[in-house]
């Protein structure tokens, strides 16, 4: 995207807009009442100077666009006091290409309303006082010609604004994601470790006795070898409390499998804790049989939970949630 320097921008704007009232000044003497003209040429700078240096941001502070607004119809009505009626000639119709100009920036910063009632105002006024024949003498055309494009710009402005702070947002979704990934492996290494580290004592009780363990060391093998697994697959739905009740399950002879496919990694931590909550108060009522808890993506649902028994004809529990 190229920049433009505000400053650079500040004074091009500056230099075209004073060149119609550079031009108003030079045709001072001419007019019957110069005092009018002078007010009117001196309202015209201050309005061009507020509306330049105002900011912050695009779009142009509402106070000063009304002004604009004001200005804009003030100013032809002092140039009619300050000359004869209908007299076109040399510079005398300078405002208009002025405030023509004037009110094309309050369109480009975002006041385009406002802007193109300060020009209807201008023409009714111009034609009112010169006639019909001063819309094509005075540059009437090419004012509206100026607004016009002014609101173009406007627009374009405000449409590239808009995509490039989408755009920004889905980088920074994105880069969020990421961050988040990355930081759910780092996670689950973590617990794949210490998951490790704590069967360690156990496989060298294992190989110390070449595999000829009692009862109770065999149940501790086997709900180890269950927590490893389930650190590997089970992913996002490694929760203490739902650690906890799986634990307790198998001390009690439930058969549990965990499987995440996804379902619940685009939940708020707050709502995954309260739907595993509920998982594990399910499975607390469980006392023999399999349970597979699954999570889900691309469905309705993001969690499964499946009780079953093999002399049963039908699911003990099935929730989808």
């Amino acid at each position: 995207m190229i920049k433009v320097p505000r400053l650079a921008l500040i004074l091009f704007a500056l230099g075209f807009g004073a060149f119609h009232g550079i031009l108003g000044l030079l045709y001072l003497q001419q007019y019957e009442r110069s005092e009018y003209a002078t007010i009117a040429i001196s309202l015209y700078f201050v309005a061009l100077l507020l509306t330049l240096l105002s900011r912050p941001g695009l779009r142009l502070k509402t106070p000063i666009a009304i002004f604009n607004l004001l200005v804009t119809v003030a100013i032809p009505i002092l140039i009619a006091q300050a000359i004869q009626e209908g007299y076109v000639v040399g510079y005398s119709t300078w405002y208009v290409a002025g405030l023509a100009t004037l009110m094309g920036i309050t369109a480009i910063r975002r006041h385009p309303v406002l802007a193109w009632i300060g020009v209807l105002f201008m023409v009714a006024e111009v034609v009112i006082w010169g006639g019909l024949s001063t819309l094509f003498s005075s540059g009437i055309v090419g004012a509206l010609l100026l607004v016009t494009a002014a609101q173009g710009a406007s627009i374009a402005i405000t449409s590239s604004t808009k995509a490039a702070n989408e755009a920004k947002s889905k980088a920074l979704d994105n880069e969020a994601a990421l961050v988040a990934a990355s930081a759910a492996r780092a996670e689950r290494k973590r617990r794949v470790k210490e998951a490790l580290r704590g069967s360690l004592p156990l496989l060298e009780q294992i190989v110390a006795k070449k595999g000829n363990l009692t009862k109770d060391q065999k149940l501790a093998a086997m709900l180890a070898e269950a927590s490893l697994r389930d650190q590997i697959r089970g992913r996002m739905l490694i929760e203490p409390v739902l650690v906890e009740a799986i634990s307790n399950a198998r001390t009690r002879g439930v058969e549990v499998q965990l499987l995440d496919d996804g379902g619940i990694s685009e939940l708020d931590p707050a709502d995954r804790t309260a739907l595993l909550r509920r998982v594990a108060s399910e499975l607390g009522g469980i006392n023999s049989g399999k349970v597979v808890i699954r999570s889900v993506a691309g469905e309705e649902w993001t969690l499964t939970v499946a009780a079953i028994r093999k002399d049963s004809d039908r699911p003990d529990l099935f929730l989808r949630l």
